[in-house]
């Protein structure tokens, strides 16, 4: 069973976000996040298929910048 990460609530993830981009910008923040996510979906999809090639994927993001992550 993968590991259970801490669900925060929006205003936790705006102020860990905006400590974030004290140090680095929004842009390389974002990169981040979809580097994250695409190296999730391989993992995912290797455990499952055994390879993730030729497997479409799609990100669901809800409104504000979180559509930014899933288009990188």
């Amino acid at each position: 069973m993968p590991a259970t990460l801490p669900v925060l609530t929006a205003a936790q993830t705006r102020a860990a976000e905006e400590a974030a981009m004290r140090t680095v910008t929004e842009s390389t923040l974002m990169a981040r996040a979809a580097d994250a996510v695409a190296a999730e979906c391989e993992t995912v999809l290797t455990d499952r298929r055994g390879r993730p090639g030729g497997a479409r994927v799609v990100v669901l993001a809800g409104s504000g910048n979180n559509g930014g992550d899933a288009m990188l």
